[in-house]
């Protein structure tokens, strides 16, 4: 018993240990969110909303089907650390695109945006910190 707590405290002596936690917790949530916009239809109309309000064609819940796609592949990359930048860029992206509207200081951490604005910061942030060293390196 005692020898399995060393090796718990082995890992947890890592450097990036803290950091995979946090990448599995945010790639998690964005595929489990995602999946739970398929079972609701206005949920995908809501995901959709910013492309046609920003006059992209097709109907709100084509690119509602297209940033839950886009958020399954992300929070997978995410987890895996596979071309870690492209996907947080992406989201970043797509936070920017859906905030373009409401873009003020003053709506931006309300309720109703509140997730958009957590996507773009983290988004940012793991943009700038790389997926450490617990990841599948792409060259």
């Amino acid at each position: 018993m005692l020898s399995w707590f060393s090796k718990i405290g082995c890992w947890l002596e890592k450097e990036n240990f803290g950091l995979l936690l946090f990448r599995f917790f945010f790639g998690s949530c964005l595929i489990v969110y995602s999946i739970c916009c398929f079972r609701d239809v206005f949920a995908l109309k809501h995901l959709g909303h910013a492309a046609v309000a920003l006059g992209f064609p097709f109907s709100d819940v084509f690119w509602g089907i297209l940033a839950a796609f886009t958020f399954i592949w992300t929070g997978l990359f995410i987890i895996l650390g596979f071309y870690f930048r492209l996907a947080t860029l992406t989201l970043l992206l797509m936070g920017l695109i859906g905030a373009w509207k409401v873009l003020s200081w003053k709506f931006f951490f309300l309720p109703p945006y509140t997730p958009l604005s957590i996507l773009i910061i983290l988004s940012a942030a793991f943009s700038f910190i790389g997926p450490g060293a617990f990841s599948v390196k792409s060259k």
